[in-house]
């Protein structure tokens, strides 16, 4: 169950062989991405990624797995397309590594980025990053540095794929929080972002080595913590 004021994240392992049922769910065009993959981990990840999103996202709509129809926005943001049977549905799906996270919502927008925690560039925060977000990160102690980078690029992408804009946002247009200790935040948004402002953003760590995010467009309402229930699948 699904109430309209909760938003779940459900997290599952894609390190694992498909089996045919998983196949079978995949469309045509779903068949053949995963068939143009050039490394078997990558299309195997792939596979189990998707067919358990089709699983979940039938549960929710109570319809078949392989009755979901997917439509995308102008700017690529997958949506469910209406089949008239059970409620509409928002969702977000990111995958890194071995592992794939949805977010769903019976009435809000929002996006969900994870990444596997590795080192990075420093170069990386300074040409997508705002100076903002960079003097923040510059300031924290060199232990929590990374994390800082983690906790600012994914409250970032989560943004861009709740709005489904993409990279027609700026990433320098706009600010979140940047330090980890402090719960993640749009800060601040600077008009050629067009970013709507109604945005809530919360912390995922759904293994020790994985940070993420998930952006939630509540449209003023009062959304804490406690709206986002989140679990994990046994696979």
């Amino acid at each position: 169950m699904l109430p309209s004021e909760q938003v779940h994240v459900c997290a599952w392992h894609i390190d694992r062989t498909p089996a045919a049922s998983d196949w079978k769910l995949l469309n045509e065009e779903e068949t053949l991405r995963a068939q143009r993959f050039v490394f078997p981990r990558d299309r195997d990840r792939y596979v189990c990624a998707h067919s358990t999103l089709r699983r979940l996202l039938g549960s929710y709509c109570q319809i078949a797995p392989e009755r979901i129809f997917f439509s995308t926005t102008d700017y690529g943001k997958p949506a469910i397309q209406p089949t008239g049977d059970g409620e509409p549905l928002q969702f977000n799906l990111s995958h890194s590594g071995g592992l794939a996270v949805l977010a769903v919502s019976r009435q809000y927008p929002l996006g969900v980025d994870i990444e596997r925690i590795r080192d990075i560039d420093p170069d990386v925060a300074e040409h997508h990053f705002s100076s903002r977000e960079l003097q923040t990160l510059k300031s924290l102690p060199a232990e929590i540095r990374l994390a800082g980078f983690y906790r600012c690029w994914t409250s970032k992408e989560a943004l861009l794929k709740g709005e489904g804009l993409g990279l027609n946002l700026p990433l320098d247009s706009f600010d979140v929080e940047a330090h980890p200790m402090r719960a993640p935040a749009l800060l601040a948004s600077r008009s050629q972002s067009n970013l709507q402002e109604a945005w809530a953003l919360f912390a995922l760590q759904p293994t020790h080595d994985t940070l993420g995010a998930v952006a939630v467009r509540n449209a003023g309402a009062d959304l804490t913590a406690d709206a986002i229930q989140c679990f994990s699948l046994n696979e």
